[in-house]
């Protein structure tokens, strides 16, 4: 029977029938004279394949093995030519009548490395050690070489890294350490309903960036509509100095007039370097303050910037997550944090839990327990998944800590990372490019964090008596 399915496939020679032979010059799957099935495909060549013949025919690969083992360096071309090849190649059955469906590399790398990489440390210490450290490398390795063989900008990878580890690691503790029997109700039911409270803040922080559309907040505006400041000086509201009781508006008496005005009217014009004394997150080119962005075409406003990976201008932009795949704005920045925080407390004590569970742990103060004794670590692969999987959330609730203080630093100032960022090229920072200098949204460390509660953090460039 088997010899029967294959003689169909192969040939004579032990090569696809079929395979190799150029599609007509239409190569359209739909009307092609030569319809695909489930695991056939066109290649990157215009040639008819097949799934089977994955590991045929693949001369870079070859090639890149042979100096490998012959201590020779691997070239960037080849090593694109490789991934390009292996990127076709990556393929399951279709079941939509076009062919074999093709996977996305960037998605299917973190989706095996991740599980296989914590498979591998439950063997000992030794793999522990070398295959947690292993795990990220590999994986920006991978990021650095696909990203510098694609022409894509916009990747899912590190989104796909993050889901994949969060979700295996609460996967471990339901599945491995509730196991032991150790864990109370109420610890378990805490610890689940944060995690689910992440993902929800999350999800709401990846969906919410809402990019400033000339259509909807900003009218698309000529440039020399933009740079005409005596034009848009007379429309200056009045709505802003009745809003303003304790608050005055900056006032530069040589570049732009004698009256107050809002940063939003006083970098219409194009203001020179040295005139622009306060933060501010636009660039600087050619000496002179940007208001204008060229691939949006629209003004944009202060605080705003432009994410070259979104390829949109957002409202109090603080900077791109590639964790979440999205622009941190104004209107996601404490959904954002919310899950930080949840992300932080659901590592530290989901490690907490595990330790104290596959360890023998010691009560002190009379209701705090600590590990003690954990000498039997890898006894079995029950205890020993348990260990990994603390360990690996321990060190990612440890530099997501980190992010965490960074970011309250920043809203205690009522800066963003953007204005930071640009600060520090100005050099308008102190501590370690940690302080601004010239923040003229600073109200005092307990007024910007309630600003940043309420989502009231102006872009209008206020600054108090």
């Amino acid at each position: 029977m088997l010899r029967s399915v294959s003689s169909r496939i192969l040939g004579d020679t032990g090569h696809l029938k079929g395979y190799g032979k150029v599609m007509p010059s239409s190569r359209s799957r739909v009307t092609s004279t030569e319809p695909l099935c489930c695991c056939e495909y066109e290649n990157i060549k215009g040639e008819k394949s097949h799934i089977l013949a994955c590991c045929c025919d693949c001369d870079a690969v070859d090639e890149a093995c042979d100096r490998c083992i012959t201590c020779q360096r691997v070239p960037p071309r080849m090593q694109a030519k490789i991934l390009k090849t292996i990127n076709d190649r990556c393929r399951i059955p279709g079941i939509f009548g076009h062919g074999a469906t093709q996977l996305r590399l960037d998605i299917i790398v973190p989706l095996f490395i991740v599980p296989l990489s914590v498979l591998v440390a439950t063997m000992g210490p030794i793999m522990t050690v070398l295959s947690l450290t292993f795990m990220p490398l590999f994986m920006l390795f991978f990021y650095r070489t696909w990203r510098r063989n694609t022409e894509k900008t916009r990747t899912p990878f590190f989104f796909v890294w993050g889901l994949v580890s969060v979700i295996l690691m609460f996967v471990t503790f339901q599945s491995f350490i509730v196991a032991f029997r150790e864990i109370l109700l109420w610890e378990n039911i805490l610890l689940t309903t944060a995690f689910f409270g992440m993902l929800y803040y999350m999800s709401q922080a990846k969906y919410n960036s809402r990019s400033l559309r000339p259509h909807t907040t900003y009218q698309r505006l000529r440039r020399e509509d933009v740079y005409n400041s005596n034009r848009l000086h007379e429309n200056h509201s009045s709505a802003t100095q009745e809003n303003s009781k304790d608050y005055t508006q900056v006032t530069i008496d040589k570049n732009v007039g004698s009256r107050g005005m809002s940063l939003d009217e006083i970098t219409t014009a194009s203001l020179p370097e040295e005139q622009v004394t306060w933060i501010d997150s636009r660039p600087i080119k050619d000496g002179k303050l940007v208001t204008w962005c060229a691939d949006c075409e629209i003004k944009k406003p202060s605080r705003s910037g432009h994410c070259t990976v979104c390829k949109a201008c957002f409202a109090v932009r603080d900077h791109h997550c590639v964790w979440i795949d999205c622009c941190i704005t104004a209107h996601n920045h404490r959904q954002f944090m919310a899950a930080m925080m949840l992300f932080v407390f659901c590592g530290f004590y989901g490690v907490h839990l595990t330790l104290t569970t596959v360890c023998t742990p010691q009560l002190y103060y009379g209701w705090f327990l600590l590990p003690n004794d954990c000498r039997f670590l890898y006894i079995d692969f029950q205890t020993a998944v348990s260990f990994v999987s603390g360990l690996y959330c321990l060190l990612a609730a440890g530099l997501m800590s980190c992010n965490l203080l960074y970011q309250i630093i920043l809203i205690s100032q009522n800066v963003t990372s953007q204005e930071i960022h640009m600060a520090n090229k100005r050099k308008l920072t102190k501590c370690y490019g940690l302080k601004a200098t010239a923040n003229l949204h600073d109200r005092g460390i307990f007024k910007n964090i309630l600003l940043f509660l309420t989502s009231k953090r102006n872009s209008i460039g206020l600054i108090k008596i």
